[in-house]
């Protein structure tokens, strides 16, 4: 168990050293190996699973901008967990902050809405509106939006299903809920 353990270290060790040197297979086997062990660190600090996924992409793709700077004396494990630490990290402040801000705007948003306006909002919100407003969706944008939200697919899940990269089925998911917004405003039509 103990030589298998060092066995592990020293290939990810050299793995990493390969990739800094642009050896991409090197990187490749290095990512097949660590990514459920950076997906576990991650998930411990980022509880959405979407952000969490975008900070495991953000963190490998860190590992191969910098994997010069790896110094081998010490663990490629340790030294990729830190990374992951890191941006899990940034990530959850960078929302919080975002979340901050969207209460603040909404705050002073809701006090410029007035009840005919909440009226005619819960009014568009029904399910003939939304499933024309789906319909009228382009087809890439409808598929990526109905396998999200409806058959509840992750964003790798929906990717792999699209045969797509996660963040065009990410975008394509955004965007058509973007479209959906936007065809159920405009179908409320002008206040009364």
């Amino acid at each position: 168990m103990r030589a298998q353990l060092q066995t592990n270290r020293d290939e990810e060790r050299a793995w990493l050293l390969a990739a800094a040197a642009g050896d991409r297979l090197a990187f490749g086997r290095l990512y097949g190996r660590l990514r459920p062990l950076v997906e576990r660190w991650v998930r411990l600090v980022v509880v959405d699973p979407w952000q969490s996924e975008e900070v495991v992409q953000d963190v490998f793709l860190e590992v191969w901008q910098i994997a010069e700077r790896y110094d081998p004396r010490h663990s490629a494990v340790a030294w990729i967990r830190t990374i992951a630490q890191r941006r899990a990290i940034d990530r959850v402040r960078s929302s919080e902050a975002d979340r901050q801000r969207d209460l603040r705007i909404g705050a002073r948003h809701l006090e410029l809405v007035d009840h005919a306006s909440l009226e005619r909002a819960e009014g568009v919100l029904d399910r003939a509106a939304l499933r024309d407003a789906v319909r009228s969706l382009p087809d890439r944008q409808r598929e990526a939006v109905v396998l999200r939200h409806l058959v509840e697919l992750s964003g790798p899940e929906l990717a792999d299903r699209l045969g797509v990269p996660l963040g065009t089925a990410k975008s394509r998911a955004r965007d058509g809920v973007s479209a959906l917004r936007r065809s159920l405003a405009h179908r409320a039509g002008p206040p009364r």
